[in-house]
């Protein structure tokens, strides 16, 4: 599980109802270190806080997927992955995931509830244009 902090109150409300003792890896990309927060969960969660303090960009990105790297994921016999956030990290986390995870890409639905450098009013003509890049979990990478 991934999330930046414009997604994370929809990743606490999967944890909140996740089974009891079921492993999960999550890796958490706050601004602040006090914006780190307790997250209540049944399930034997590992998480990890990105604290970006100054950075943007690829730094971002960078760090994120560093994090990702350094990790051991647990054993699984059914692997699925939640991603959101900004979309070009999501987008990041997505490859890393499906190409150095050897995750099956349909086990992966992710998101990018936003842009790194766009603002709402592009996105949206964007949208209407038919123009933003497709979300779609079965495209090719």
């Amino acid at each position: 599980m991934y999330a930046d902090e414009t997604a994370l109150p929809a990743a606490a409300a999967i944890l909140e109802r996740l089974p009891a003792g079921m492993p999960v890896t999550a890796w958490f990309e706050v601004p602040h270190t006090d914006d780190r927060l307790v997250l209540p969960t049944p399930a034997a969660a590992d998480i990890t806080w990105i604290v970006r303090e100054a950075g943007a960009g690829k730094e971002r990105t960078g760090r994120v997927l560093e994090a990702l790297r350094a990790a051991e994921l647990p054993a699984a016999e059914a692997p699925y992955a939640w991603l959101a956030g900004e979309a070009g990290t999501v987008r990041a986390v997505r490859r890393h995931i499906v190409q150095e995870r050897s995750i099956d890409r349909r086990a992966v639905r992710f998101t990018g509830y936003w842009r790194l450098g766009a603002s709402e009013e592009e996105l949206l003509a964007e949208a209407y244009a038919g123009q933003a890049a497709s979300e779609d979990p079965t495209s090719a990478l």
